[in-house]
C-alpha cells in the first residue's frame, strides 16, 4: 500500500516500547479527519467504531490507538518530515487517480491560528498560508509563517508549487 510505504519513512519520535506502528496511527488519523474528526478523542472513537473496516487496510494488531497515543504522537512528529511524506503521498494519489495538474488562477490566503501559540506568546499566533486552485477549490500548498511573516510564507508556498511543476 502506498500510504504505509510513504509514511513509513517519517521518523518515529517514540522509543522501542511503542505499541502501534507510526504509519498505522497516521492512517487512522487521516481517515478520521477526512470523516470529520476534529480532535484526538474523536480519532479514537472513529478507530474503535470502525476497527473491522480499518483492518481491511492496515493490521491494527493491538486494536485502536487511544486518544492519548494520538495526542503524544502527533505532538512529537517532525512537521517538515510529515509534510514531505504527505506531499509524496498526494503526488502518488493524484497519479493513480489520474488527476491532472490544476490550471488557471490560484488564490493565496493567510490565517492566524487561534489558540495555537506557545504560552506567553498570545500576541504572536502562528500564521498559515494556503494556496488554492480557483477552479478545483483544492489546496495546492500550505506553509506556516516563520520569521519574515505572512509574505515570506506566501512566497515559500508558491515556490513549493513551482517545484512540483504547477
Amino acid at each position: 500500500m502506498v500510504f504505509l510505504d510513504v509514511f513509513g519513512e517519517v521518523p518515529d519520535p517514540r522509543d522501542l516500547t511503542a505499541q502501534h506502528p507510526l504509519p498505522e496511527i497516521l492512517f487512522v488519523a487521516l481517515a478520521a479527519v477526512l470523516c470529520g474528526a476534529t480532535h484526538c478523542t474523536e480519532m479514537e472513537l472513529f478507530a474503535r467504531s470502525r476497527l473491522d473496516l480499518l483492518r481491511q487496510f492496515i493490521p491494527l494488531e493491538r486494536g485502536a490507538p487511544s486518544h492519548d497515543t494520538f495526542s503524544r504522537v502527533l505532538a512529537a512528529l517532525d512537521p517538515v518530515a510529515l509534510n514531505e511524506a504527505f506531499m509524496r503521498f498526494m503526488a502518488a494519489f493524484s497519479e493513480q487517480a489520474r488527476i491532472d495538474a490544476p490550471k488557471g488562477q490560484v488564490a493565496v490566503d493567510g490565517k492566524s491560528l487561534r489558540r495555537a501559540y506557545a504560552k506567553g506568546l498570545s500576541h504572536m499566533p502562528p500564521l498559515v498560508v494556503t494556496v488554492f486552485g480557483c477552479e478545483t477549490f483544492m489546496s495546492l500548498a500550505q506553509t506556516v509563517a516563520q520569521k519574515g511573516g505572512e509574505v515570506q510564507a506566501a512566497i515559500a508556498a508558491l515556490e513549493l508549487l513551482s517545484l512540483k511543476g504547477l
